[in-house]
């Protein structure tokens, strides 16, 4: 599988030294065994890189490209979710605990990303009681409403 990733540097129109850059290939294959991943970089017109990964180094990666894109967005404005699609995992595992901010950690073993865990404060947690109460008195099959 190939992905056409966008431009990676700012760039002028007139600066052919970084137009090449402008697009590159990511190519992302599993192995049969599903033991490994190759994943191939490459800027047009060159030849690509490949890196092979197993799957904790590949659990590393992700881990780190998290961290990488919460430096980039923090202080950002972020936009409300309401209306905003978003990737759903049916029936996650999940663990809920104290938090030590006088709240709760609410944690989902998600598929893409592994263990991702909230610290959510008791404020926001009453709030989360209150809507997924009232989600539970409407009768079974009701279609989805916003909060």
């Amino acid at each position: 599988m190939w992905a056409l990733l966008g431009p990676m540097l700012q760039y002028s129109a007139d600066d052919e030294e970084f137009a090449s850059m402008a697009k590159m290939r990511l190519g992302i294959k599993v192995s049969e065994d599903r033991q490994s991943v190759a994943i191939e970089f490459a800027a047009a017109g060159q030849a690509p890189s490949p890196i092979v990964l197993d799957l904790d180094q590949l659990s590393s990666l992700i881990k780190v490209l998290g961290q990488t894109r919460h430096r980039m967005v923090e202080g950002l404005p972020m936009p409300p979710l309401e209306g905003q699609t978003v990737a759903t995992v049916n029936r996650p595992r999940w663990y809920i605990q104290v938090a030590q901010l006088d709240g709760s950690v609410l944690a989902f073993d998600h598929p893409a990303f592994g263990a991702v865990g909230f610290a959510i404060p008791r404020q926001e947690v009453a709030a989360m009681v209150r809507i997924l109460n009232n989600h539970l008195s409407m009768p079974s099959g009701h279609p989805t409403t916003r909060n």
